[in-house]
């Protein structure tokens, strides 16, 4: 009997609900959404949902930890500046120490060698006085002595003018000897 109905329902002669090109398409098209719908809402749409509401937390939890990571890479990279600031003025204020130091030592050792050129310059003044007036005594006393001797002679031989210029030569030979 069924097909039957089928058959009229199809030579549009049956029922409204089976006639497969009016109002009776519309009507199985609904029941089977219907039924699809329901079976899906019962067994695929709570997972489908839970699966969603799980990605979303997920994603949820992923933005704030990556927000916590920021957060946290900032205070690392602050804290990194405010200590390479420290080190450039620590860096600088050794430089600028150093530049005091070398500047210090060169006028300490300028003005050591000034001293030192001093004295040494005093000390040459005092030795080169010294021995010039040894030099002078010296030769006071070899003029003194040359003196003595040439008069010696001259007392002693009582020659002419002739006989003086020859003992005196004779004296200033043997004085140029020694």
């Amino acid at each position: 009997m069924n097909v039957d109905l089928l058959l009229l329902a199809a030579e549009g002669h049956g029922p409204w609900w089976l006639d497969p090109h009016g109002i009776g398409l519309a009507f199985w098209t609904a029941v089977t959404f219907a039924i699809v719908a329901l079976i899906l809402y019962r067994n695929a749409w709570g997972p489908l949902l839970n699966a969603l509401d799980a990605r979303e937390q997920g994603i949820v939890g992923q933005k704030e930890e990556a927000e916590r990571i920021r957060r946290e890479a900032e205070e690392i990279r602050r804290r990194y500046e405010d200590q390479l600031e420290g080190i450039r003025k620590e860096a600088q204020q050794i430089i600028n120490e150093g530049e005091a130091d070398k500047k210090r030592i060169v006028d300490e050792a300028h003005a050591r060698a000034g001293a030192e050129a001093r004295a040494i310059r005093e000390r040459a003044e005092r030795d080169i006085t010294l021995a010039k007036e040894k030099a002078l005594a010296e030769l006071k006393a070899e003029a003194i002595q040359l003196g003595m001797t040439v008069a010696e002679r001259v007392i002693g031989a009582e020659v002419d003018a002739a006989r003086h210029k020859v003992i005196i030569d004779e004296v200033l030979a043997a004085y140029e000897r020694r």
